[in-house]
């Protein structure tokens, strides 16, 4: 899942892959809540799963272990 969100980030985003880690928040990756609205709707349709508990301070790490252990339900 992280994988797939840093790629997301870099390919559909535009962030600069040095600037994606584990650690970045998406506040320090410069994306806004439009920004975060709009990746939480493309992963919610790549892989069914809807987490709605990710703000502009999460980590990546934190984001991407919350996206894989929720339940499909979308």
């Amino acid at each position: 899942m992280y994988q797939m969100l840093a790629t997301l980030l870099i390919e559909e985003f535009g962030i600069e892959a040095d600037s994606v880690r584990p650690e970045a928040t998406f506040r320090a990756l410069e994306l806004d809540s439009l920004s975060l609205t709009e990746l939480a709707v493309i992963v919610t349709e790549r892989t069914g799963r809807l987490v709605d508990d990710i703000d502009l301070d999460t980590p990546l790490h934190a984001a991407a272990e919350r996206y894989a252990t929720a339940t499909a339900g979308v």
